[in-house]
């Protein structure tokens, strides 16, 4: 187990480097301070509040992460439909104040997203209009709560640079952020879990032997166990401090909760500051090659241009898209052993490392048991194929219509975008032109790949969530 001052003295050696400076600090100051004073004019057309919130207000962000959240605080009386038009038009007019560029995102409803250049520096911004609601209990939004997360942090929070360490290090193992991408770990719920363990080496020392589902409570609420899991059913759950009723840790998959407990496992066995920074290496062509085949499955990817459309959105279509054809390849005998998918500015990829790809023209199927009622159901509806007893049981033999798994996906990718849509493909996808690579066509493309593409490929490689 590692000693408390080597901890420490590689937490010091980390801070030096993801700790703002105090010229970016300055910056960031002089900056923020010009930016709510502009908004506060705007914000006094239809009596909107400015806010800073996120991780600039609460002193917890990292270098060089030059990202600030301003909150438009509208009153009550609004409908959600005069919050949105109201909150856009002032964003908007914000950002042209200050010389910038902006687009509009979507969540649960619209805001603002931009860039302005200030003094030499490009600082990025989300605009968000909320409710100024005083009672959590009559919330009309769920960013209303946003205020009061970053008032309960600022006055409990009294190590942020322990936080540093936990957002540096959850990125460093891909398992930062709470959007749709990385289904990780928020900044909000890294400062809560600093708050309840006192200092990240506390934290480290604990979530090393997590084992889902893991409950946490600040407030000591003393709410029963076994009604939270059934629930919020997620490996993780901590109640956020301010709203009862809600899981600040929802967005954490069952992955990104072992990614963090993998890492703090060998944080604690082996230390290493390596462990703070996201290791960008490639595999050479020949490692590629040489590893897919000592496994000796075969590759099959499908690649498509990237809809015009926001992560939050391409994201869970990709992977619903992916589970749907994951369900058809098996309904039709083909056994999948890992996938994930990828995407770039340009283009996406679902990717299948196939465990069978070819299969016989004949298929075998179980049926009842002789003595059961089912008998007569399940011989009237497999009456035209051939049909016989092994022991107890009734079987069929029939005949697959693809045995190859490249003559399937060509037929399936070949069929209407209705088709698609009705298969369970999203609209926005089913209108996509698609090629298919697979065998060794795919590993020539892994080959000629983006080098972010081969950085993915080396994590697929080398995966490995061992946690004893």
């Amino acid at each position: 187990m590692v000693s408390a001052s080597t901890l420490n003295e590689i937490s010091s050696s980390v801070l030096r480097k993801v700790r703002p400076n105090l010229k970016q600090k300055k910056e960031m100051k002089i900056f923020s301070e010009a930016l709510l004073k502009e908004a506060k004019l705007i914000g006094k057309e239809v009596s909107a509040v400015p806010m800073l919130c996120g991780s600039v207000s609460k002193n917890t962000w990292i270098r060089g992460k030059f990202e600030l959240d301003l909150f438009f605080l509208f009153d009550t009386s609004l409908s959600h439909k005069q919050l949105s038009s109201n909150g856009l038009e002032i964003s908007k007019k914000l950002i042209k104040k200050m010389n910038g560029k902006y687009e509009i995102a979507y969540a649960e409803h619209p805001y603002v997203r931009g860039k302005i250049k200030y003094f030499g520096t490009t600082y990025q911004l989300d605009i968000v209009p909320c409710f100024g609601i005083k009672n959590l209990k009559k919330i009309k939004s769920s960013v209303d709560r946003t205020p009061h997360h970053v008032q309960y942090v600022k006055k409990k929070l009294t190590l942020p640079d322990d936080v540093r360490l936990l957002k540096q290090f959850c990125k460093a193992n891909g398992c930062y952020g709470a959007d749709v991408k990385t289904q990780g770990f928020s900044g909000y719920l890294c400062e809560l879990l600093i708050l309840n363990y006192g200092k990240f080496s506390n934290l480290v020392k604990a979530a090393s032997k997590w084992r889902a589902p893991v409950i946490i409570d600040l407030e000591k609420e003393k709410i029963n166990h076994d009604k939270l899991f059934k629930k919020f059913k997620s490996p993780l759950i901590l109640i956020d401090p301010v709203d009862s009723q809600r899981n600040v840790a929802a967005a954490v998959s069952p992955e990104s909760f072992y990614k963090l407990v993998s890492a703090c496992s060998k944080l604690t066995k082996k230390p290493s500051s390596k462990l703070f920074f996201e290791r960008k290496e490639i595999f050479s062509s020949s490692q590629i090659k040489k590893l897919v085949n000592e496994r000796g499955t075969k590759w099959y990817m499908i690649k498509f241009e990237r809809p015009d459309v926001i992560d939050d959105i391409l994201w869970p279509q990709m992977r619903r898209t992916q589970k749907t054809l994951d369900t058809l390849m098996t309904q039709s005998g083909f056994e999948v052993l890992r996938k994930d998918v990828w995407a770039d500015e340009n283009n996406c990829l679902l990717l299948f490392e196939m465990k069978e790809w070819k299969i016989p023209r004949v298929y075998k199927k179980e049926g009842p048991n002789i003595y059961t009622k089912h008998s007569d159901q399940f011989l009237r509806h497999y009456k035209s194929e051939n049909i016989f007893i092994e022991g107890d049981s009734w079987y069929i033999e029939s005949y697959v219509k693809y045995r190859e798994l490249l003559d399937f996906l060509k037929d399936h990718f070949s069929q209407t975008p209705n088709y698609l849509k009705n298969k369970g493909v999203p609209a926005r996808i089913a209108k996509s032109k698609f090629k298919i690579y697979s065998g060794n066509d795919a590993v020539e493309y892994m080959l000629g790949a983006p080098k972010d593409f081969r950085v993915f490929l080396r994590r697929w490689f080398e995966k490995n969530l061992n946690v004893v």
